[in-house]
């Protein structure tokens, strides 16, 4: 531009201004705002009439980074009615584009969507296609902010292709959007890899604004993941950002954050001032709309998203009651700014901090910010009916707050039922993990077990209530998943050989990434089972004691349920019986399938047996006297959602079923099974086992050798009665729905069995770990097991370790003669399966 400038002179006065309009922005980029704005002066008189249309549209982009956004949207109103379709169709749809944002932030939702609308019309017809895609991102955000995110990740992805092929320097602007959206779905994990990566290329490119926007973008993530102090860091990072450029409205918002960050790090109850606790907090959601792209380098708003703050009614009295002046200083400042439901969340902010100690005044404060509007965000209304249970307990009123804490957890199912993807589903979860340790925490205070019992119901695999959803044909899905298998093979291969991998494994993200992203377009169905009643419940068990495993942050506790009693008992720190879990799937792996030495061998064994027994005295000695020799239904939390219950000695024999949660136990106990053949299938290198079931099962459909295919399987699966598969399996810890059962042709993957129609009944998975779930807040768990659960399959026999070939076949030949002579599969598998990691999972 400063090239162009010499080359202009003063000659050529039109072109000059021209150049001093695209400089003042590329300056202002650069942290330069002063300066953009004296070029634009300097521009103005040298340009026609017909040509300071985009001078206004330049300027309001200027307007708009230092928060100044009436006066941006006046310049906007100014650049649309100058500029035509006809004449310059691109600078049009520039303006209209960042117009709508401003309007969006502004409260103008409807006017917002109208300007995009009208936008994508002419970028269409004047093939625009960058400014096409953008626009769509932008329609994306706004459905992000009206919280259909099936939509918004599905229009993200859509726009992809174009940003790759033609702009990639904006990726890192898309990924600002997507991880906007993930936060919004709970997906924390995801949203900080895409953020972290733009931070890095906005840094790099020299984008000040966007960068800062990425940072707050990021705190918000570390919020939701329970990470405050990290929260706090991003946060000040991007207020400091925000101020060097003049933008006092987004470094409040940036602000914001960094309050609720000081709120989640107060100690709690009793502890010293110094103690901060590591209790998990929501994410921000509360700096405006949405976010959106800007067609002249502009981003609007941040995103909708959230939970609530954690252990906010903890500290000394005098950190509490600074956080408090804070909230109520910062609730005035962004009311002065028009951000009223920011503004509103402050005050929500500052009531929680002192709702211990003095609810009458935190009461005020709830009052004052008044009830959420029906457009605010999830995150406001979550944090607000937080703040009244506290308050309401605080007065000793812990039955209207039990309530409010209800409601909320109701608000937030609503939401998820939004979604058809199990992994949206779970993620959810994140957003009520604080309103659900608050009503836990208070029936175990309150000792009134039936209360107990429901809260705990309330808060753990909520994402197994829904209607599960199949996804539509979409042949491009099946293709992506069809490469995916091939591509995977040859990458293993490449692995083994020692050859160059880079481009297949880059080619195996990009194909993994398509395939999550059509999962998460996927919109739910309406209806799900309601949260099973105790009664219902221990009218099902029969002979069979239910053990509910809970904690209150740290301690871990047991509900011992039966036909006569309810009791619960306080187990110990939570930390160590999720550490004696590790050690003990530790040590089925260093086991299984090795050849040692005879004192190697025994001193694995010992160490084994020990460990074993550390695990059984921190989660089922101390219950063992009501449990006496009867079956058991586990419903574990946190790790003990993987635990090897075979291993434990108590449990030798013992049928014990391991259920997510009593209400979806109680489902698909009730539930009519399929009555199709039984299937059994045979991955590469594994052929005598099912050929021994073949004989117990006569009639069954097989597949073996070249027949055993992904297509095959998922064909023979469909409505099968008994579906054993015996082949090597991983589970995949970072992405769990590509854990994988290695087939002929390729693996069949977690994301194959939504596909299917009429679900197994019980599903045998004779392979290495695919019992493993990853364990999501709320005790949602994400895996292969628990894939074929949220599908419809009543059971699913799975190991949570290492196998080896020969003792497995031995373990699931047994198991399937038991079956066959009538027993129930918990029955049959304890009859055989001692010492291993095989669980019998769902019902």
């Amino acid at each position: 531009m400063r090239a162009a400038l010499r080359l202009a002179g003063d000659a050529e006065p039109e072109a000059r201004g021209r150049v001093l309009v695209s400089l003042a922005w590329a300056e202002s980029e650069r942290g330069q705002v002063a300066l953009g704005f004296r070029l634009l002066d300097e521009a103005e008189p040298l340009l026609s009439a017909d040509r300071r249309a985009v001078l206004h549209a330049q300027r309001a982009v200027l307007l708009w980074r230092n928060g100044r956004n009436d006066l941006a949207l006046a310049e906007y109103d100014r650049a649309v009615a100058g500029l035509t379709e006809r004449d310059r169709p691109l600078d049009l749809v520039k303006a209209l584009n960042n117009r709508s944002i401003l309007r969006l932030e502004a409260g103008q939702v409807g006017a917002s969507r109208d300007d995009l609308q009208r936008g994508l019309r002419i970028a269409l017809r004047q093939d625009l296609t960058m400014m096409a895609a953008v626009i769509r991102v932008n329609i994306g955000c706004l459905d992000v902010a009206a919280g259909d995110l099936p939509a918004a990740l599905g229009a993200f992805a859509a726009a992809r292709p174009a940003y790759e092929s033609i702009t990639p320097g904006r990726l890192p602007a898309l990924a600002m959007e997507r991880a906007r959206a993930l936060i919004a779905a709970g997906l924390f994990r995801e949203a900080d890899r895409e953020v972290a990566g733009a931070v890095a290329q906005m840094g790099e490119q020299g984008q000040d604004h966007y960068r800062a926007e990425a940072l707050q973008t990021r705190a918000e993530a570390a919020l939701l993941a329970g990470r405050p102090a990290a929260a706090a860091e991003w946060a000040a990072a991007a207020r400091a950002g925000f101020l060097r450029r003049g933008n006092r409205r987004r470094a409040a918002l940036a602000e914001l954050l960094t309050l609720r960050a000081a709120l989640a790090l107060l100690p709690p109850p009793g502890a010293e001032s110094s103690t901060r606790s590591a209790g998990a907090t929501g994410s921000q959601g509360a700096a405006g709309a949405t976010g959106s792209q800007g067609a002249a380098g502009a981003t609007g708003s941040q995103g909708a998203a959230g939970a609530t703050g954690s252990q906010g009614a903890a500290g000394s009295a005098g950190e509490r009651a600074e956080v408090a002046r804070r909230g109520r200083r910062l609730a005035g400042q962004l009311r002065r700014f028009g951000l009223l439901e920011d503004a509103r969340v402050a005050s929500l902010v500052a009531a929680r901090a002192v709702a211990g100690e003095t609810p009458w005044a935190a009461a005020r404060l709830v009052d004052a910010a008044g009830a959420p509007g029906r457009l605010d965000r999830l995150d406001t209304r979550l944090v607000w009916r937080l703040a009244r249970a506290e308050v309401q307990a605080a007065a000793g009123r812990s039955r209207t707050a039990s309530r409010e804490l209800a409601a909320g957890m109701e608000t937030l199912h609503r939401y998820r039922g939004r979604f058809g993807s199990l992994d949206l589903q779970t993620g959810a979860s994140a957003h009520g993990r604080d309103l659900a340790r608050a009503g836990l925490a208070g029936a175990i205070a309150a000792g009134k077990a039936g209360e107990i019992f429901r809260w705990a119901e309330r808060g753990r695999a909520q994402a197994l209530r829904l209607t599960p959803v199949r996804p539509p044909d979409d042949p491009g899905v099946a293709s992506a998943l069809e490469e995916l298998r091939q591509t995977r093979q040859s990458l293993r291969a490449a692995e083994v050989a020692g050859a160059p991998a880079a481009g297949l494994r880059g080619r195996a993200e990009s194909l993994q990434r398509r395939i999550r992203e059509s999962a998460w377009a996927l919109r739910g169905s309406a209806g799900g089972a309601a949260v099973a009643p105790l009664s219902a419940v221990r009218g099902r068990l029969g002979g069979t004691v239910l053990v509910a495993y809970v904690c209150d942050g740290k301690t871990l506790h047991a509900l011992v349920v039966d036909d006569k009693a309810v009791t619960l008992l306080a187990l110990g720190p939570m930390a160590e019986a999720e550490e004696a879990v590790l050690r003990v799937r530790a040590d089925l792996d260093t086991a299984a399938g090795r050849a040692m030495p005879a004192r190697l061998a025994e001193a694995v064994g010992s160490a084994t047996r020990r460990d074993a027994a550390v695990l059984q005295n921190a989660v089922l000695t101390p219950l063992l006297g009501l449990i006496g020799d009867r079956e058991v239904l586990v419903v574990p939390t946190g790790l003990l959602m993987t635990a090897p219950w075979g291993m434990l000695p108590a449990c030798a024999g013992r049928p014990v079923t391991v259920a997510p949660s009593a209400t979806a136990w109680l489902a698909a106990s009730s539930a009519q099974r399929p009555a199709g053949a039984s299937v059994l299938v045979a991955g590469p290198d594994i052929r005598e086992e099912v050929s021994a079931l073949a004989r117990i099962r006569p009639g069954s459909t097989v597949l073996t050798g070249s027949s055993a295919t992904p297509a095959a399987t998922l064909a023979a699966l469909d409505g099968a009665g008994v579906a054993h598969l015996a082949a090597h399996g991983r589970h995949e810890a970072e992405n769990p729905l590509f854990s994988a059962l290695d087939l002929w042709g390729g693996p069949l993957l977690g994301y194959d069995l939504p596909r299917l129609r009429r679900p197994p009944g019980l599903v045998v998975l004779a392979s290495c770990e695919l019992g493993l779930t990853e364990v999501r807040p709320g005790d949602e768990s994400l895996g292969m097991a628990s894939a074929l659960l949220a599908a419809g399959t009543t059971t699913v026999v799975a190991s949570v370790g290492r196998v080896a070939d020969e003792p497995a076949a031995d373990v699931m030949i047994g198991f399937h003669r038991a079956l066959v002579a009538g027993r129930s599969p918990a029955v049959a598998l304890a009859s055989v399966a001692a010492g291993t990691g095989f669980v019998c999972l769902g019902a």
